[in-house]
């Protein structure tokens, strides 16, 4: 999601959906502000639902931590780092400097994988799209983050 708009948005949800939680939580301990029990659950349902996307939506931003957006960041690294060590290669035809590159995001901790439509488009070591995270919930997110793109 665009920060733009989620710096808009998500004051938004979190109020929208801890109003909901609230109203809808109440009517556990009998201060009903709904017709019905059904609906107060639904409520409290609903109002969970939104604070769940909201912190789904910081936990997958970049600015909440690296993830894709680091992803994209430490690829530049490694092609300015194999371009610097290896400037003879740089106009050649070569697979010298893409197995540079991908030997510099292993020891970063990323996995080359060309499972994504972008990265099927252009196979090359400096596509962010080829490299999933080799952690656990570092690559959940980054998979989740790439799959809108």
């Amino acid at each position: 999601m665009n920060e733009d708009i989620a710096a808009f948005v998500a004051p938004l949800t979190l109020m929208l959906g801890g109003g909901l939680l609230a109203l809808g939580g109440l009517s556990f301990i009998g201060v009903d502000y709904f017709d019905s029990k059904f609906k107060a659950r639904v409520a409290f349902a609903v109002g969970l639902a939104f604070i769940v996307a909201t912190e789904l939506v910081f936990v997958t931003s970049s600015s909440s931590g690296r993830y894709f957006a680091g992803l994209k960041i430490d690829v530049t690294d490694c092609e300015l780092d194999s371009e610097s060590k290896l400037p003879e290669e740089r106009h050649k035809n070569s697979r010298v400097l893409h197995d540079h590159i991908v030997a510099c995001m292993e020891r970063l901790g990323y996995e080359w994988n060309a499972e994504h439509e972008h990265c099927k488009e252009a196979k090359i070591a400096t596509n962010s799209f080829c490299y999933l995270p080799t952690r656990p919930v570092a690559r959940a997110i980054v998979r989740f983050q790439t799959a809108f793109e």
